[in-house]
């Protein structure tokens, strides 16, 4: 076998907020390999990380983390049938930590912001004095095994990971002084699945050639354990309508907000015609999308090439802020019915004996009527799904053949028009399920504030070797 021994070593400053923080690593890595079909790779290293370091204490500005991997190749060990090209298996286990990058998360400051020469301002963020290192233990298997010469490719990862004293910031009650704080989050199991294929199903003597590709991933996390057991509200929506909310077996994508008070069988609870809405939060979805898939081809004949790459995503909600203000100015197609006759909401009233029966009162007034359904107080009203199906790049080159090219001095020329966000299938009612909200250096993911359109993009695309 063949036997690797290295390390390396560096030091990190950097400027940040005007102030420096410094981040000094040791790396460590052995690499071994066996008659070509087993390696074996093991690394280790310690981090000093000084914005987890405070006044008075700096015991937990270290921390080390290892990992290993071990890959076997089959197709190399034994013989395989024909069919079979490359067949390599492999395992991993490893340990990631992380201090941040901000500093001032561990002691108290005054910002620099003065409304007047040499003054300062409270700082609106509550440090934390024992702030822990994030650390990250996850595990995966996979397999790549190519099939028919290799024009037949899967790559397989299955995955399980364990976070702890994740660091967060939450949001905590103005009448403290502050409006966010600095947590260690607690524990987070992830587990997943990740799958790569590519084949060519056409690949003929006449210069014709078809090759697909697609990928396929999806993730479930799971909040196992919180600081003293207690719910963390880690995002506020707008007018803190609707939180993103960790709780002890939920997941970190979790919106909960005000929503249908319902009866037993889940109908709309009604009272003068109007839907009634619950006193307190509910769960409403989750904002991260359950798998995510993309599916690209690419056909070649002589010298034209095409691609088109179509991705989607499935399972997540968000909050939409644009909708609620258009639906209570009543600009939407939701808002049309009713406007002349009155409208009978689907759904029932309560009885005085706590029985139910079908609700059979008009709304007195149809603007009112519309904002309780769909308007920005109800969290759950406003709610739509972000699933979507998009064509993401479409792509038309010509490469010029060496006989033409040569004559003036070129090795290579590829001309071609491409456009990229062409169409979106979705249900959601703005103009893109793919929004983010910047809220100063965080972008909000579960709530859409007054989203432009997205741009689709042309353009012409030109190669030249020399």
């Amino acid at each position: 076998g063949v036997f690797t021994l290295a390390n390396a070593a560096g030091i990190i400053e950097a400027q940040h907020y005007e102030s420096q923080y410094a981040l000094n690593s040791f790396y460590g890595l052995f690499t071994a390999g066996y008659k070509g079909f087993l390696y074996l790779d093991l690394t280790a290293r310690n981090d000093w990380n000084s914005v987890l370091a405070t006044p008075t204490d700096d015991s937990r500005v270290s921390f080390f983390y290892p990992s290993a991997s071990l890959s076997f190749i089959l197709s190399e060990a034994v013989k395989l049938p024909t069919a079979i090209s490359f067949a390599k298996l492999r395992f991993s286990a490893a340990n990631v930590g992380s201090g941040g990058l901000d500093p001032y998360r561990t002691s108290y400051f005054y910002i620099s912001e003065p409304v007047y020469e040499g003054g300062l301002s409270n700082p609106t963020l509550l440090p934390n004095l024992t702030l822990e290192p994030l650390s990250t233990t996850s595990y995966e298997v996979g397999a790549d095994i190519r099939l028919f010469k290799s024009r037949l490719r899967f790559d397989v990862a299955l995955y399980s990971g364990k976070t702890d004293n994740q660091i967060l910031t939450t949001t905590v009650d103005a009448s403290s002084g502050y409006r966010y704080a600095i947590v260690n989050l607690g524990e987070i199991a992830n587990s997943g699945i990740e799958v790569a294929a590519s084949g060519t199903p056409i690949k003929s003597q006449t210069g014709l050639t078809w090759t697909v590709n697609t990928t396929f991933s999806t993730n479930k996390n799971k909040v196992t354990e919180l600081p003293e057991g207690l719910p963390l509200i880690l995002q506020n929506g707008p007018g803190s309508r609707g939180q993103i909310i960790a709780s002890v077996g939920g997941s970190l994508g979790d919106l909960y907000g005000l929503g249908y008070q319902r009866s037993p069988d889940g109908q709309i609870v009604y009272e003068g015609g109007y839907p009634k809405l619950t006193s307190e939060s509910i769960y409403i979805g989750n904002t991260i999308p359950t798998w995510r898939t993309s599916l690209g081809n690419n056909f070649k004949y002589k010298q034209f090439s095409f691609n088109v790459l179509l991705d989607a995503q499935f399972g997540a909600v968000g909050y939409s802020l644009s909708e609620a203000v258009r639906s209570e100015a009543g600009k939407t197609k939701a808002t049309l019915p009713g406007r002349y006759n009155g409208i009978i909401g689907n759904g029932v009233i309560q009885n005085p004996d706590g029985s139910y029966r079908p609700n059979d009162v008009i709304s007195p007034e149809i603007a009112e009527y519309y904002k309780a359904h769909y308007g920005r107080d109800n969290v759950e009203g406003t709610t739509y799904s972000t699933d979507y199906l998009k064509i993401r790049e479409a792509r038309l080159d010509y490469t010029f053949s060496p006989k033409v090219i040569n004559k003036i001095g070129l090795q290579r020329a590829t001309i071609g028009i491409y456009g990229r966000d062409l169409f979106t299938f979705t249900q959601w009612p703005g103009f893109d399920p793919e929004f983010g909200t910047l809220s100063g250096s965080e972008i909000n993911r579960g709530f859409e504030y007054g989203q432009f359109p997205s741009p689709s993009t042309f353009g012409l695309n030109l190669v030249i070797g020399i």
